[in-house]
């Protein structure tokens, strides 16, 4: 009589913990005209001469600094970025 195969027995192994996503700060997008035109500084980081139309930028609380020299503009402006959303401002300086 011809029996069943045997089975192979495998230990349990515990599962390796994965590796954590990396976080993802959640980011928003920027609509900024002024009068007369700047250019516009997150930080060192360069976001462009106004007007910015939906610039992505990481939501929250920033400092932008606005930079016009031919009027001798250079102000800064806090603004609040919301998550997945767009923040528009419009500026006479």
């Amino acid at each position: 009589p011809v029996g069943t195969p045997p089975v192979a027995v495998v230990p349990e192994t515990p599962d390796k913990p994965d590796k954590p996503a990396p976080v993802r700060r959640a980011m928003g997008k920027l609509t900024l005209k002024t009068e007369p035109w700047t250019t516009v500084y997150l930080g060192s980081s360069k976001l462009g001469d106004t007007p910015l139309l939906g610039v992505s930028v990481p939501a929250g609380r920033h400092v932008l600094k606005l930079v016009n020299p031919e009027s001798g503009i250079q102000s800064s402006i806090e603004v609040e970025v919301p998550a997945n959303g767009t923040l528009v401002k419009k500026l006479k300086l």
